[in-house]
């Protein structure tokens, strides 16, 4: 779990820290726990038998109860509970890195995975959030080597997708493409999401949408090819889109389109993955992208008047304002809307981090305009400066007068 979370979170978790103690002795009866209705009396009730063995529970984030019989699986805010021997299906050991990356998952603040257009859980077959639809995960080599008991299977993978990651704070905003409003047959090259040792981006954010681009490797080795993967992220929910054909793993050739391409002035997008180098781990996308510019009422005039093609615009003080597309402001703006987006990040933590991340990006622009600008800052040689205050040359330093 300390690889998994170091791997999913970009370096951001680290856990080598944990601890392992007990066993200890639950004073409690089997029949005083009541399931689903009393899992945080069970938390309560590890932590308040870890304290009186003297472990100070204060000093850690949070706890994993395994229990040593088949109690329950579950995860939350308070703690996450696994348990030795508990048969979720399939012979898998609840001890599984699978089940345990998802139940410390929803303490860290995720929930599970969904598919477009439905609200059922455990959609997204290449995300560790939904474990309970059998999503590709692979034996275990050690576990399953040291394990001597009769039919172990302790299964990992896979990874997190891109949204949930974004949700955690853990994605880190400069390898993440940002697509601007108009984009006319605009290429992108995407780096496999869990490989962040490889240069270029991992991610490309395309409106609410993100792309990325998973390799048959580490944590995803049991997927059946490299793909692309398409999410949203909505309500503290991922969900995964399907292409034009229906499949969930975009393909080369595979197709997302939304919008009229006929209609001229309506919003059009149309993302085709033109490549995949599995051999150099390269995915390429191409981006058509059209914002609505059917005629609206008051201020959207104006914007639909010049367009975007030359920049972007804000209001402030009642005034429309308009900022070039070369300008620095034009980045920072974005920046601000990336924390603006950071609203609908429920994680624990999550928020504040993709906030960071982007006052980072609005620190570094205005550090490298105020070098450019340095120069003008620094005192004017005497000469020049007693020049620009008399308006003309330079005055001679007066003798002083004898008495």
């Amino acid at each position: 779990m300390v690889d998994y979370f170091r791997d999913m979170s970009l370096g951001r978790v680290d856990l080598s820290g944990s601890q392992v103690f007990g066993p200890l002795t639950i004073d409690k009866n089997r029949a005083d726990y009541k399931g689903r209705d009393s899992r945080n009396d069970l938390l309560q009730w590890a932590r308040d038998a870890a304290i009186a063995d003297k472990v100070k529970v204060g000093d850690f984030f949070s706890v994993a109860v395994i229990m040593l019989n088949p109690t329950d699986m579950f995860g939350g805010p308070n703690g996450c509970c696994l348990d030795d021997g508990r048969d979720p299906g399939n012979g898998m050991s609840s001890l599984s890195p699978s089940f345990a990356g998802q139940e410390m998952g929803h303490v860290y603040g995720l929930d599970h995975s969904r598919a477009d257009g439905s609200a059922a859980d455990y959609m997204d077959n290449w995300d560790v959030m939904s474990t309970a639809s059998n999503c590709w995960m692979f034996p275990h080599p050690d576990f399953n080597e040291l394990d001597k008991r009769a039919n172990p299977i302790f299964l990992a993978g896979p990874g997190l997708n891109a949204p949930n990651m974004w949700s955690m704070g853990w994605l880190v905003m400069t390898r993440v493409w940002n697509a601007d409003a108009e984009h006319f047959g605009s290429t992108v090259q995407l780096r496999p999401l869990h490989h962040p040792e490889l240069p270029g981006y991992l991610v490309a954010r395309i409106g609410t949408l993100f792309f990325e681009f998973r390799v048959k490797s580490v944590w995803d080795r049991a997927i059946p090819e490299a793909v692309v993967l398409v999410h949203d992220f909505n309500d503290g929910h991922s969900y995964i889109y399907r292409d034009n054909a229906g499949n969930q793993g975009f393909t080369a050739g595979s197709v997302l389109e939304v919008g009229d391409p006929s209609d001229p002035l309506g919003s059009y997008l149309k993302v085709t993955v033109s490549a995949i180098d599995s051999a150099n781990q390269i995915a390429t996308l191409n981006v058509v992208r059209k914002r609505d510019r059917h005629p609206k009422i008051g201020i959207q005039i104006a914007l639909e008047a010049f367009g975007s093609d030359a920049g972007g615009f804000y209001v402030i003080g009642g005034k429309l304002k308009k900022v070039p597309p070369w300008s620095p402001l034009y980045a920072m703006i974005e920046h601000i809307d990336q924390i603006q987006d950071s609203g609908s990040i429920t994680a624990r933590g999550g928020r504040r981090l993709v906030q960071a991340d982007a006052f980072e990006r609005i620190a570094q622009l205005a550090g490298e305009q105020l070098t450019r600008l340095q120069s003008f800052r620094s005192p004017a040689p005497p000469e020049i400066s007693q020049k620009a205050r008399s308006g003309g040359s330079p005055r001679k330093a007066r003798k002083p007068k004898r008495k």
